[in-house]
């Protein structure tokens, strides 16, 4: 669709948006001092299973039926080439010295919308899952212009994803941006394009229209309002942009925990993919007599980066409960850990990512041991985490504390070895979240 501009700016916006709104895209209007812009929204998806809509938008400034041109109109071309697989932009402004006075910009956006049905082996409908979708990125950028023009002008690709809430009455939650500014910029920026990834909270098993969403923009701008330059010049800045989907990339619980086995669908009709893929297996966890002494426990497994590593230990009642974290190197971890007399085995579960979130502080169980047999060392153990740091104060007479022994969390259990001087010393340990 190619749409003129016609003399007056106020004809101009009737005129796009009558043509606009016949093909059900949201308005195009040329704005004063020949500035265009080209806005769309790309709300097909879900309309017919296996369907496929096609956008098409161009807005030019001026326009060859433009008579006359206005006195400081600068040339500007928006145009977007869309579907729901892929996007395109290209917006482009510029000037010459004939024109003295200019203002010339363009801007193309784009609202990418689907709806994903996510079906997970093992998770009840309903349940909140957290899907990453990907996006190749491609484009480039090229402002040829002189400086003094230059540092007045703006040239700007963007993406944006959204990480919807399920209830409609939920704040808005955070966008994900992904966005390169070129302005005054080299021309050729390596590595600014690739594959971009966004999150999305989505239902499993339950249709929630729009629970995808993906806004793209291209806009450039030369010269600033009022701009206004003398002597011989001639610049031109283009900015071309494009976003195609790659489909779904991951799955896992709000915790972090990833899926393997789950399918995808969509009312646009668009594979999103799949996974089948058999969950890794738990590296081997081995338990055995710690070399600090008795009271301890030592484990020990092969680790991965990008991991992190939860110890579970039952009573035999085939109840895990949570005793401890650990982050993976890449690297085999050992720890000591307190020994749990109740405790009948020992498990751990591989979970993808640095750490758990929305870890709750707990005050640290403190044990009293007795280090040398014949009584004249005291140690003081307790089992840490490594989102966590703990302060080791002595509590004097008075009741003042006196700093005896700090240390960062890493999963394991930690102590402070002392020699008691007089009959009775108390101490107390504080855990605060790293």
């Amino acid at each position: 669709m190619r749409l003129l501009c016609a003399s007056r700016p106020d004809t101009l916006c009737a005129i796009i948006s009558a043509s606009l709104m016949s093909a059900g895209i949201l308005a195009g209007s040329g704005l004063e001092n020949g500035e265009v812009q080209a806005n769309a929204q790309f709300l097909f998806g879900g309309t017919a299973i296996g369907q496929e809509e096609e956008l098409s938008m161009e807005v030019q400034s001026p326009g060859p039926a433009q008579f006359p041109p206005l006195p400081n109109a600068a040339p500007a071309l928006a145009r977007i080439n869309a579907s729901m697989l892929s996007v395109s932009h290209l917006a482009t402004s510029g000037s010459n010295s004939a024109l003295g006075q200019f203002n010339s910009a363009a801007q193309t956006l784009v609202e990418y919308v689907d709806n994903i049905v996510v079906s997970a082996e093992g998770v009840a409908p309903g349940a909140e899952l957290i899907l990453t979708v990907a996006w190749d990125v491609s484009g480039q950028s090229v402002f040829n212009a002189p400086d003094r023009i230059r540092t007045r002008s703006r040239l700007l690709l963007d993406a944006a994803g959204i990480d919807l809430d399920p209830d409609p009455n939920a704040p808005e939650p955070p966008r994900q941006i992904w966005s390169r500014d070129f302005s005054n910029y080299e021309e050729t920026t390596e590595g600014e394009f690739g594959q971009i990834r966004f999150d999305f909270l989505v239902r499993a098993g339950v249709p929630s229209p729009g629970n995808i969403r993906m806004r793209s923009a291209a806009g450039v701008l030369v010269g600033g309002s009022g701009s206004n330059f003398t002597g011989s010049y001639n610049c031109q800045a283009t900015g071309e942009l494009t976003a195609e989907v790659v489909g779904a990339v991951d799955l896992r619980t709000k915790s972090g925990e990833t899926i393997y086995r789950w399918t995808t669908n969509s009312q646009s009709g668009i594979d999103y993919g799949s996974r089948d893929d058999d969950p890794p297996q738990a590296p081997t966890l081995t338990v055995n007599l710690s070399e600090t002494g008795a009271e301890f426990t030592a484990l020990s497994w092969e680790s991965r980066e990008n991991h992190f590593y939860l110890v579970e230990s039952t009573t035999g009642n085939g109840i895990w409960a949570l005793v401890t974290e650990v982050a993976g190197t890449g690297l085999p971890v050992r720890i000591d850990l307190l020994t749990d007399q109740r405790a009948s085995g020992y498990r751990i579960r591989e979970i993808f990512g640095s750490q758990s979130s929305n870890h709750v502080v707990k005050p640290p169980v403190l044990k009293v041991l007795r280090k040398d047999n014949d009584g004249l060392s005291i140690r003081l153990a307790w089992n840490t985490h490594p989102q966590e740091i703990y302060q080791l104060n002595e509590i004097l007479p008075d009741g003042s504390e006196s700093p005896a022994f700090a240390v960062s969390g890493d999963g394991a259990a930690t102590w402070f070895d002392f020699s008691p001087e007089t009959q009775g010393r108390v101490f107390q340990v504080r855990a605060i979240k790293n």
